[in-house]
């Protein structure tokens, strides 16, 4: 400010490096006040302007500009002018920020756009300033008051006058290791530079010095006089000391910030090796690092991904709040961790867990944010399949027609259906956490299923029939199928339990021994001797007395061989025998014998393989002899022929009989093809084929009917074959 301008003009310096903003701030300013604004970029056009411009009434300066901050600038200033009014014109508050600008003697701190009335607020602030500055002006030369001002500065700040020290603040001398101004006096300042960085620190200085330029910032080392080492930022600014060329060092110790740096390049290496999805954003959400994990898990390279913003990763699916939540949280410096869908870069969508941080330097400023994401799309799409077993379980517990009593190892009882309480008359409410033992009927009935349960522990599941007990006092037969729950490790950690009220098919069974009984005795006893009597008369008699005689023998046998076969259907329907191993090739051949030793006119053959085992109930056997039997008693040849065979193909063993009978009457037929009951008004002989149909079905078995070429009739029975 020792320039030739009209001493009656009147001049802000503002310093931006935001072009428009530069420009609203002139036209704004000039508006409202009779000031003329002059704009500049840089700190060192601003100084350069300061040292030909004697009408700068006041400096307005961003915060961020191009060579070094605002802080810095700030400090450079009051080396040489230090009551000149100073206003920070910031984008954003920082506290730490505007304490150390406090201490420098700022005149004021302002935060861009947090007012209606910015541009009213700062030209008042600015006529304000310039007014208390010309009442408060001091007569001591300006070092005196510089002095006075750096001192109570925490940054280290040295003035330098060809190469030589001649100036340094409390913090400065500490970092020198220097006991005070005396001592620093005449030291040269690249003796406390370390030597790795002399020569630039050097051709710095000197440029400096002989104003080739005006600012320079870089990094370096200052060594102290007892030998320690201090990593430092160096801003370097050309300013006036005494009236002679001199240079401002102002040193700020970066040491957190090395650490930092080598704890991010540590991470980094650590990062490159990871197995999850790594990005590091600026403080503003652009992204400045991916690891090779973000690569194969978005499918975007380094060079795509770098200088955008995660939102290229954004699904649509995840709603404004849950980003809202997201920034509200990592801006206030906590760690936010929730899981995700994000959209690669093929439009795969894809599940993510994903933690962010913040990451801050030594002053607690967040300076940027790392976020790790783990992809758990395949375990998400198992949790999403194991709720969707559970609401098909939980539809099939509460649906079942059947009691469902769900009990621990130490038969508590943990849940029931709506079905056990509809049978049982209990409500879960009034059972749970109780023992299972008062459902049973009896004590013994209750220890008789503990050692079913101990029996069974190896097996998936058992069915046994138990006595149980209603609420009511009621007791009832139980069909009871039991299944054991088990943890990963295949331990035992339940019982399930399928309850079925069978007091109904108890009752049936019991009807149908009174019915076989009086079959089996009466009815079959007096057929005896209808059968016998007729015999002798048919022995004593000849023509048509002989012949009606005859008809009765043959009825009479009929009837016989139907109330035998019905009471093997008896006996099916009423034990409910379970399948067990069956070596049918052996047993058929046997059963072929035996047929051909009672039917010598019969051609019967066998084509099997000579063994051949599968699971059927043991009367399955029975059957097949019904159906060759039956097809050679239906013949109208005089030598029947019935062809038998037995293959393997395929997990399933087909049993075919087939004969050049008549074939099979449809009434007859029907019975082989349905599984309804035998209707009343139906008098025909397919009594053992209804049993064939059973023991088919009890054999978890298929059974076909299909006419033979040219005649007769093929019967196919498949087995499911192990």
């Amino acid at each position: 400010m020792d320039g030739t301008s009209s001493q009656t003009s009147r001049s802000v310096l503002h310093v931006s490096a935001d072009p428009p903003h530069a420009d609203a701030f002139a036209r704004e300013i000039e508006e409202l006040t009779d000031f003329t604004v002059i704009s500049t970029d840089s700190v060192g056009d601003a100084l350069a302007t300061l040292d030909t411009r004697a009408d700068v009434e006041c400096i307005v300066s961003d915060y961020d500009v191009p060579d070094i901050d605002g802080l810095a600038f700030l400090q450079s200033v009051r080396a040489q002018y230090p009551d000149i009014p100073f206003i920070l014109f910031t984008s954003e508050g920082n506290e730490t920020v505007a304490s150390k600008a406090i201490t420098v003697r700022v005149t004021d701190y302002l935060i861009k756009e947090r007012f209606q009335d910015q541009w009213a607020q700062l030209a008042e602030l600015i006529e304000e300033s310039i007014t208390y500055h010309r009442s408060q002006r001091s007569l001591a030369d300006p070092k005196s008051r510089a002095k006075v001002i750096f001192e109570t500065v925490p940054d280290p700040l040295a003035v330098v006058q060809d190469g030589t020290l001649c100036y340094a603040n409390g913090t400065a001398l500490d970092l020198f290791e220097i006991e005070s101004l005396e001592t620093l006096s005449g030291r040269s300042v690249i003796d406390h530079i370390a030597t790795d960085f002399r020569d630039t620190a050097t051709s710095s200085l000197d440029a400096i010095q002989a104003e080739e330029r005006r600012v320079d910032r870089f990094e370096l080392t200052v060594v102290g006089r007892e030998g320690a080492n201090t990593p430092v930022e160096l801003t370097a600014v050309a300013i006036r000391w005494s009236g002679s060329r001199a240079i401002l060092l102002i040193l700020r110790d970066i040491s957190e910030r090395k650490e930092a740096q080598l704890g991010l390049r540590r991470f980094k290496q650590a990062a490159e090796a990871a197995g999850h999805a790594v990005y590091i954003t600026d403080a503003e959400g652009t992204i400045e690092y991916v690891n090779p994990a973000f690569e194969s898990t978005t499918g975007y390279t380094a060079e795509e991904a770098m200088g955008k913003t995660p939102s290229i990763m954004k699904s649509g699916e995840m709603s404004t709040d849950y980003y809202a939540d997201l920034w509200d949280t990592i801006l206030a410096g906590d760690v936010w961790e929730e899981e995700l869908i994000n959209r690669r870069k093929d439009g795969e969508l894809y599940h993510a867990h994903q933690t962010i941080a913040p990451i801050t330097d030594h002053e607690g400023e967040i300076q940027s944010f790392v976020a790790i994401q783990t992809d758990i799309s395949e375990r998400v799409r198992r949790r999403q399949e194991a709720q969707r077993q559970k609401r098909r379980y939980e539809s099939l517990f509460n649906n079942i027609r059947d009691a469902i009593l769900v009990a621990d190892t130490d038969r508590r009882i943990v849940d029931c259906n709506e079905a056990f309480t509809d049978l049982f008359g209990y409500d879960l409410d009034e059972i749970e956490g109780d023992q299972t033992k008062y459902v049973y009927e009896s004590e013994e009935a209750y220890e008789e299923m503990g050692e079913a349960l101990a029996g069974h522990a190896n097996d998936p599941q058992f069915t046994t029939l138990v006595e149980y007990e209603k609420q009511s006092g009621q007791v009832f037969p139980g069909e009871t199928s039991v299944s054991y729950r088990r943890d990963s490790d295949d331990n035992v950690t339940g019982y399930i339990a399928l309850i079925r009220d069978v007091s109904g098919r108890n009752e049936r069974i019991a009807q149908l021994r009174i019915i076989d009984t009086v079959l089996r005795h009466n009815l079959h006893n007096d057929l005896n001797v209808i059968e016998g009597n007729a015999s002798l008369i048919a022995d004593d008699t000849t023509g048509k007395v002989e012949t009606r005689a005859q008809k009765i023998i043959d009825t009479s046998g009929k009837l016989l061989k139907t109330t035998d076969k019905q009471r093997l259907i008896t006996d099916l329907l009423a034990e409910a025998p379970t399948p067990e191993p069956i070596d049918i090739a052996s047993r058929l051949d046997t059963t072929v014998s035996s047929i051909r030793d009672s039917h010598p006119a019969a051609d019967i053959s066998l084509d099997a393989p000579d063994t051949c085992e599968i699971r059927a109930v043991p009367e399955l056997v029975q059957g097949i002899k019904e159906l060759i039997e039956n097809a050679i008693e239906h013949s109208d040849r005089d030598q029947p022929t019935v062809e038998v065979t037995i293959e393997r193909q395929d997990g399933t063993v087909t049993v075919t009989v087939a004969d050049d009978g008549p074939g099979i009457p449809e009434m007859e037929r029907q019975v082989l093809t349905r599984t309804e009951d035998i209707e009343p008004l139906y008098h025909g002989s397919g009594m053992g084929l209804w049993f064939v149909t059973l023991v088919v079905r009890r054999s978890d078995g298929v059974l076909e009917f299909h006419e033979n070429e040219p005649r007769g009739s093929v019967v196919t029975i498949r087995l499911p074959y192990d």
